[in-house]
């Protein structure tokens, strides 16, 4: 039987990104249309095996329905914990209040999750078709570049033209006077910010029915700001990492690849980074600015960029001897597209790796600030300020507001953990081995 690598040049199996990953699986010669199963063969490249050896651990499958499940939840929250409701009629008049109300955060959210899961559908979708290779990543360049295209633009009319609406009805008090007519709430009808009214001293309640994790010193529902403090930790983690992995990725490049002077005074460069406290750091600057929530992205993302330069620059050592990288020199391309194009793709897979511990540390120092008292400002919630209202063990202990947080905290840090040391063992050629 003859065979061939379909869909696949040459210049591709010379840049898998370890050298020693799997090459595609060959495939019995056929006509234009191919089978199923020869579709599903011709898709034995290297990130397709890494996908499915990871795929493969149960703790690994649980790590990444755990952090799909927040990113989801980030999205969604302001449909399950609101006090608006969904639709209601006042006085005579059909009103949206919830729709209505919400801001330009959550629109961006919004975006981009329809974004997301538009793209997701469309990549399983072609992954099950028997397309060559080169038409296959055709297909999802171009969807990915358009999807992007149109949530950029998306955003930009978002942050340019859409103000955010201040309701100061108290809808609580309006349905306990009857005044709302076929109103649809939410499921949980509290918002991050709702509290009981003052003089009713509902605080540090128990849990109970009406608020199933109990109530804070300001009577706000506990449960509520749970939900509403995971969009936080997603922003600071992921915002955070991906200032750094800008940052690492483009030094790490260029030390790298020239080597020599620019090396020796870069790398010295980056001790100095790394000598700094991030928390230190942290707290002199929140002094100076006040607790804003993208100042302590901005920090956290410039002060965490020195590992992923590192692991670049490592494997630009080792890429830039290649013969796909002497003949681009020798075509004469130009250093960006030799730099960013030829040998980037070839030296990212410990990059995100190191990409996933960074949220996981990201997320810690953000808990641990608010847990100070001088991370996000009120009333934006925060897990780590969650757990400085639960109050002192040796003082006064609110052990029902405390375990909640805690756990959220050690779970959503486990889960990143468990993602990245899934995804270094599934990037191993020397694990990872096609049956």
């Amino acid at each position: 039987m003859r065979w061939r690598i379909r869909g696949c040049r040459m210049s591709e199996l010379e840049q898998l990104p370890t050298g020693k990953g799997p090459l595609p699986v060959a495939s019995p010669a056929s006509g234009e249309g191919a089978s199923s199963e020869g579709g599903a063969a011709l898709r034995q490249t290297f990130w397709a095996v890494v996908g499915r050896a990871y795929w493969r651990g149960a703790f690994n499958r649980v790590s990444l329905l755990w952090i799909v499940g927040m990113v989801v939840l980030s999205v969604v929250v302001p449909f399950i914990a609101n006090e608006a409701p969904y639709t209601v009629v006042i006085n005579g008049t059909r009103e949206f209040p919830l729709f209505r109300n919400l801001s330009r955060l959550d629109w961006l959210w919004l975006l981009w999750g329809a974004a997301g899961l538009v793209y997701g559908v469309h990549f399983v979708r072609t992954g099950r078709q028997a397309v060559a290779l080169e038409q296959l990543r055709a297909r999802r360049s171009r969807w990915f570049w358009i999807l992007l295209l149109i949530a950029g633009v998306g955003s930009g009319a978002i942050l340019g033209l859409k103000r955010d609406y201040l309701d100061k009805r108290d809808y609580h008090g309006l349905a306990q006077q009857g005044e709302l007519k076929q109103a649809v709430f939410a499921p949980l009808r509290w918002g991050y910010a709702d509290y009981e009214p003052l003089e009713l001293d509902r605080v540090y309640e128990y849990p109970s029915r009406q608020h199933l994790l109990g109530t804070d010193g300001n009577g706000r529902d506990a449960l509520a700001r749970l939900l509403w403090g995971t969009r936080v930790v997603l922003e600071i983690g992921l915002v955070s990492q991906v200032i750094a992995l800008v940052l690492g990725v483009v030094f790490g490049a260029v030390v790298g690849y020239f080597m020599g002077k620019v090396d020796m005074l870069g790398m010295r460069f980056v001790e100095m980074v790394e000598a700094v406290p991030t928390l230190f750091l942290l707290i002199t600057i929140i002094a100076i600015f006040g607790r804003q929530l993208l100042i302590i992205m901005v920090v956290i993302g410039v002060t965490s960029w020195t590992g992923i330069a590192r692991f670049v620059r490592a494997e630009f050592f080792r890429i830039r001897q290649m013969d796909y990288v002497a003949a681009a020199k020798a075509m004469g391309l130009p250093l960006r597209n030799i730099l960013f194009k030829h040998m980037l793709p070839n030296g990212l897979t410990p990059v995100i790796v190191s990409f996933t511990f960074g949220v996981a540390g990201a997320v810690a120092s953000e808990s641990i600030l608010s847990f100070l008292g001088i991370g996000v400002p009120p009333p934006t919630p925060s897990w780590g300020a969650m757990l400085d209202e639960a109050g002192n063990p040796g003082q006064t202990f609110r052990w029902w507001l405390a375990i909640a947080p805690g756990l959220m905290i050690f779970l959503t840090v486990f889960a990143y953990n468990i993602m990245g040391e899934g995804m270094r063992d599934a990037i191993d050629p020397t694990l990872n081995r096609i049956e």
